[in-house]
């Protein structure tokens, strides 16, 4: 191993091997320990040629000889032999809003988080290979093995034991215990780290009700920071003149969200061109070599360590983004989600820029684009791009409605999400809500979505859209096909209600309503994936039903909105009987089971009751607006009833009973973890009451 200072050309001391998540934290934690003298220090021990804005960077990587040597440097100033591991100890505060930190957040349990080790790992490090030997509630167990060309260091080692206590810290729980008997640095064949942890926080432990808090506020603060992220780069971005300083900034940008040592955005802005290389941890040569391979070859052909997503809009084809890994390193499907959220900003920046040199000459025209473009790129879920992109199309297109309609595929039809402008309130019915299939056009929009827009007037389009604009009060309308070139996503429809030469599809008006089809498309598919991340947040991956999360935020509308005296019941649900089966016939099968508890909850509730899975084989129930003391004793009864029947799970049928507790509001409690603690410790003496001398039956 080369000392500190050294930097040869050994595997160890070229490439991209540890994340700079690793000295962030680091630097953090030696400020705390002795001011800024002792990060002077960590340089001057280390000898690494860095600056302190480079490891600050979570998106930088530095080598293993640079890795080793700052934590030689870090264990003499601090003078502490445990300084590796008290550091990665430290990630989980310092880090709690990270990309990192979100992902694994958003698995839902400290197990899923343990099992996809074998991802997670090459976030911080591309120098080992991992094998998960064995996860289940309470304990898990992995192998580490460096590869070869890097010795494993006793502060490797030590640092990720830290790491590992962490990860139940995320999900609110108590940290873990790491036991590291066999190790490569003590000779051994490679590195056995066995993990145990509590997997349910004490019930009446005050400590542990506040660390779950505060994994929920932790967990709240890292969405609402990476969505608030994303649209403020996306506002930096569209208002950043130079356009390759724009797709430079929009590669170092996914480097944050997405963990790899290297980066590659290739694109060609104006067809037939010299493509534009922006790139990280890559020569300008490799970076070259690597844009061929991308543009030209099947992604089925690539390695799978590399993560490629298309620079495409519904104008262009501009090339790729890619994110790579060292061989045999994976991707979380989050992560690719991700990427392409930045693959749409680079081709969003792409049309804007091709629209500006298309249309030098005319300035008031790209000036309104860009405007509406700021508007959509501060909207979040799909219903603000909406009301934003109403809002802003006056200025680009002279019009005096403007109406959205969007692909509702569930029930077959467009609907109207919103409309501007006067309008007659009997035309507010369902009939007038939703946009005519005239002629097939819905189909044709379907099997070819990016059409050109269609005029409509009293002598031109269908009649039946006729008939539907003339009920509007519009004497001539646009009707404007929201697509990829792939995907169709709704229509933008202006009208005017006077003069129609107004709509008079020039080429200038198609310009510009093609620039605002565009900006509404990538605006409306970013919107979708917040609407999805926000209900992954609020929502049971397994079940579909509300998780924790959504149900304590249910929990504090209702009790903040109701009267003093305005009751509502909380019902806290344990299956018994549940492991036997998922024992005897396996994780999949216990699954359905929990699916089909989840269906039945639903069924024997109403519509506006909130049914939540708070994890493993635990559910509650929250009625809201029930004051009769007869009703709720008739939900408590319909509860049991439901558990009396089997349940249908493939060709089995398995019975499985309810232990259930109740908490009212406001006689049991008068806040929400007291209304939770109630019901939680009803159910438990429920279950004792069923189960004598057993606290829960498995």
């Amino acid at each position: 191993m080369t000392g500190p200072g050294r930097h040869d050309a050994s595997p160890t001391a070229e490439g991209a091997h540890f994340s700079c998540s690793m000295t962030a934290v680091m630097l953090g934690y030696l400020r705390d320990f002795g001011g800024d003298e002792a990060v002077a220090r960590l340089f001057q021990e280390s000898g690494i040629r860095r600056t302190p804005e480079y490891l600050l960077d979570i998106g930088n990587w530095v080598t293993y000889d640079e890795a080793v040597a700052l934590w030689e440097a870090g264990e003499t100033i601090t003078r502490d032999p445990h300084f590796a591991r008290h550091l990665g100890k430290s990630t989980s505060v310092r880090l709690n809003a990270s990309p990192v930190a979100a992902l694994l957040r958003s698995l839902g349990s400290t197990e899923e988080a343990y099992r996809t080790v074998t991802v997670s790992a090459t976030k911080f490090s591309s120098i080992t290979e991992q094998e998960v030997l064995e996860v289940r509630p309470g304990f898990a167990e992995f192998s580490f093995r460096n590869r070869e060309g890097f010795p494993r260091d006793r502060h490797h080692c030590a640092w990720t034991e830290g790491l590992f206590t962490q990860t139940p810290v995320l999900f609110g729980l108590s940290e873990a215990t790491v036991e590291h008997d066999e190790c490569a640095v003590l000779g051994a064949a490679e590195c056995r780290y066995r993990v145990t942890w509590n997997p349910q926080a004490a019930e009446d432990d005050e400590a542990s009700s506040t660390a779950q808090e505060l994994a929920l506020k932790q967990q709240l603060a890292a969405m609402t920071e990476r969505l608030q992220s994303m649209f403020a780069t996306a506002s930096d971005l569209i208002a950043e003149g130079d356009l390759d300083v724009t797709l430079a900034a929009i590669t170092d940008r996914a480097a944050l969200e997405v963990r790899a040592p290297r980066y590659l955005l290739a694109v060609e802005p104006v067809s037939g061109e010299e493509l534009h290389y922006h790139h990280r941890g890559l020569t300008d040569e490799q970076a070259a070599e690597c844009a061929q391979r991308i543009l030209t070859e099947s992604p089925a052909d690539l390695p799978d360590s590399w993560l490629v997503v298309p620079v495409s809009s519904h104008r262009h084809d501009y090339g790729r983004l890619l994110a790579m890994c060292e061989d045999g390193a994976k991707f979380f499907e989050q992560e690719r989600e991700l990427l392409e959220v930045y693959a749409r900003y680079a081709a969003t920046a792409l049309d804007t820029a091709t629209a500006l040199l298309e249309a030098r000459r005319r300035h008031s025209q790209a000036s309104a684009l860009l405007e509406l473009a700021r508007a959509l790129a501060t909207a979040g879920t799909s219903d603000e791009v909406v009301h934003r992109l109403a809002e802003a199309v006056p200025a680009v297109v002279d019009c005096d409605r403007v109406g959205i309609y969007l692909w509702d595929e569930a029930a077959g039809e467009i609907r109207r999400r919103v409309v501007t402008g006067e309008i007659d309130p009997a035309l507010e019915s369902p009939e007038w809500s939703k946009l005519p299939d005239a002629d097939g056009l819905l189909q044709g929009w379907l099997d070819q979505p990016d059409q050109e827009p269609i005029f409509v007037d009293e002598h031109q389009g269908s009649e039946r859209l006729r008939e539907f604009f003339d009920k509007l009060g519009a004497v001539a309308s646009v009707v404007v096909p929201i697509a990829s070139s792939t995907r169709f996503l709704g229509t933008l429809v202006v009208s005017v209600r006077r003069d129609p030469g107004r709509l008079k599809l020039t080429p200038d008006l198609l310009d510009r309503l093609s620039g605002v089809a565009a900006h509404a498309t990538t605006a409306l598919e970013n919107g979708r994936l917040v609407d999805r991340i926000t209900h992954q947040a609020h929502h049971d991956s397994l079940t579909g039903l509300a998780n924790r999360t959504q149900l304590r935020l249910e929990l504090a509308r209702a009790t903040a909105a109701s009267e003093p005296d305005h009751a509502l019941t909380l019902f806290y649900i344990d299956l018994d009987g549940f492991k036997p089966i998922n024992d005897d016939f396996g994780h999949e099968v216990g699954d359905q089971l929990l699916c089909a508890v989840g269906e039945r909850l639903g069924r024997v509730t109403r519509g506006d009751d909130t049914v939540a899975r708070l994890g493993g084989d635990e559910f509650a129930v929250l009625l809201v607006g029930v004051d009769d003391p007869r009703l709720v004793e008739m939900v408590a009864a319909r509860l049991a009833e439901a558990f009396e029947r089997p349940f249908e799970v493939g060709e089995r049928q398995l019975q499985v009973g309810a232990s259930i507790g109740r908490a009212a509001w406001p006689q049991d409690a008068r806040s929400v973890d007291a209304l939770i603690r109630h019901a939680d410790s009803a159910m438990y003496t429920a279950k004792r009451a069923r189960h004598p001398g057993n606290t829960r039956a498995a």
